[in-house]
């Protein structure tokens, strides 16, 4: 997995390379709205079009290329015994 980019490293990069925001979002499919607001961060594109740019601009890592979390406790139908049906 390569690592990710700060925010201000995704700054120096649109700079360096003189590509502009807007053009990289619509390029991208992102609204420019979306890429604005990851890039002075009043959102961390948690979910959504953000969390889909978020992983374009590099600021995320994408989870395609994370390894799946260890499994965790299966739900069965013997560990739920004498517990209450939900209403």
């Amino acid at each position: 997995m390569s690592p990710h980019r700060t925010v201000q490293e995704t700054r120096d990069w649109f700079e360096v390379t003189g590509q502009t925001v807007t053009q990289w979002a619509h390029d991208n499919g992102f609204p420019v709205s979306v890429v604005y607001a990851l890039l002075s961060g009043r959102t961390r594109g948690r979910r959504g079009v953000a969390h889909q740019a978020a992983v374009a601009l590099g600021l995320k890592p994408d989870i395609r290329l994370v390894d799946d979390p260890p499994a965790g406790r299966e739900l069965t139908a013997a560990s739920c015994k004498g517990s209450e049906p939900m209403k």
